[in-house]
């Protein structure tokens, strides 16, 4: 390259570069305050990891949890779909309805929790609910951008934990 091209392309960042920079005086721009000590848990991920996620199947264990937000009772229900077909489960809300508890005893564990002003932003929850599923499965990766699952290995087994917002406003989360 020739001492006039070398001149030119300088010239030029040069010129880019003082476009980018500001004239307003810094002692007046103040950075937001950052949050000291750890992040608040949302209550939604912290009834997940309460009732579902330290535990596994057949989530005995998971009544009592759900019984210290406010689910007393649970009811036997019947559902079916098309990959597992008929299956029996236990259904307990708090009373004001805000807590939904599903425990599938073959391994699935459910928690719907509705979501109200001053919940955090999706993408808030999202993170901590992913954080959480780290702590016990560090290899935990998401697939693509759109779906809301992580999956993991669980005893050479290759399974997903699952966050989704439903049709009726609550935050759903889902435990193999």
């Amino acid at each position: 390259m020739d001492a006039k091209r070398r001149a030119l392309i300088a010239a030029l960042l040069g010129v880019m570069l003082i476009g980018c920079s500001t004239t307003n005086d810094g002692s007046k721009q103040q950075a937001a305050p950052k949050p000291t000590g750890p992040e608040t848990i949302e209550p939604a991920v912290a009834a997940f990891r309460d009732i579902c996620f330290g535990y596994s199947a057949p989530y005995t264990q998971g009544y009592a949890a759900a019984a210290r937000y406010g689910v007393k009772a649970f009811q036997t229900k019947q559902g079916s779909s098309f990959i597992s077909g008929k299956y029996t489960y236990s259904e307990g809300t708090s009373d004001d309805k805000s807590l939904i508890v599903r425990i599938n005893p073959d391994g699935l564990c459910v928690t719907k929790y509705r979501r109200h002003p001053g919940m955090a932003d999706d993408e808030t929850i999202e993170r901590q609910f992913a954080n959480l599923i780290k702590t016990k499965y560090p290899d935990a990766f998401k697939m693509g951008d759109l779906g809301h699952e992580y999956h993991v290995t669980i005893n050479g087994k290759r399974t997903s934990f699952a966050f989704f917002l439903d049709s009726d406003g609550y935050v759903q989360f889902m435990s193999p």
